[in-house]
C-alpha cells in the first residue's frame, strides 16, 4: 500500500468544564446539645474568637500543646480567610452553606488521518493524541481540585467557664507536608488544600486506528 501523509485531515477538539462540585456544613465535633447524635450541630461564628472559651489542646503524636490564646488567635485568622465564615460572624452557619471553589478543566484531542491506498481501495490510518486536564500541562496550578480541610473546625470539650455551664472548645489541627517531605501539625489555617489525585494532573494517551473503506 501507499501511505500519503498529506492526504488526510488534522482534527482538533477542545472541551472545557467548570463547576463547584460539592456543598458541606460547618458543624461541631462531638455532641454539644446532648441529643445523642455527634458531629451534626451547626457552629456559631463569633464576632471575635475570644468570645469562646478554649481549653488547652495537646497533640499526643508530637507532644505539642496549643494554648487557649493560640487557638483563639488561629480561629480568628481561619474565619477571616474563609469567605463564607467571615460573612457569618455573629450568626450560626447554614446547613450546606459551604461550597467548594470553582474548578475548571479542559481536555484536548488531536487526530491526524493518513490516506492509505491499495489499488482502488482507500483506507485510513488515524493517529490520535488525547490529553486530559490539558491546562495542567501548561501550568501545574491549573486544573487541580481542592478539598475542604475539615468541616468541623471546633470540637466540643465539655462545659466549663466561671459558671461551669458554658461550652468549651478545642480548635482542629491541620497536617502540612514540608518541602523536605516531613509533616508538621498546626492549628487549622486553610479552608481548602489541593487534591493529589490522578485526575488532578494531566494524562496523555496515544492511539492508532485503521479504518477499511
Amino acid at each position: 500500500g501507499k501511505l500519503n501523509p498529506f492526504g488526510g485531515d488534522i482534527v482538533f477538539s477542545l472541551g472545557f468544564t467548570a463547576a463547584q462540585s460539592a456543598r458541606y456544613s460547618y458543624t461541631i465535633g462531638g455532641d454539644m446539645n446532648g441529643d445523642g447524635i455527634s458531629n451534626n450541630d451547626l457552629i456559631f461564628v463569633p464576632n471575635k474568637a475570644s468570645d469562646l472559651i478554649f481549653i488547652s489542646n495537646r497533640i499526643t503524636a508530637t507532644n505539642t500543646i496549643f494554648t487557649p490564646q493560640q487557638q483563639a488567635d488561629a480561629f480568628d485568622a481561619f474565619i477571616t480567610q474563609d469567605p463564607y465564615l467571615s460573612s457569618r460572624r455573629g450568626q450560626y452557619t447554614e446547613r450546606n452553606g459551604g461550597l467548594l471553589p470553582w474548578l475548571g478543566r479542559c481536555d484536548l484531542s488531536v487526530a491526524k488521518n493518513f490516506a492509505l491506498k491499495f489499488g482502488e481501495n482507500k483506507n485510513t490510518l488515524q493517529f490520535r493524541v488525547d490529553i486530559t486536564n490539558f491546562g495542567n500541562l501548561l501550568n501545574k496550578n491549573w486544573g487541580v481540585g481542592q478539598r475542604n480541610t475539615g468541616s468541623r473546625p471546633l470540637a466540643f470539650a465539655g462545659l466549663g467557664g466561671a459558671d461551669g455551664k458554658t461550652p468549651t472548645y478545642r480548635l482542629a489541627t491541620q497536617t502540612v507536608t514540608n518541602p523536605d517531605g516531613t509533616s508538621s501539625t498546626y492549628l487549622l489555617r486553610n479552608t481548602y488544600v489541593n487534591n493529589n489525585n490522578l485526575g488532578d494532573v494531566y494524562q496523555i494517551q496515544l492511539g492508532l486506528r485503521y479504518s477499511f473503506n
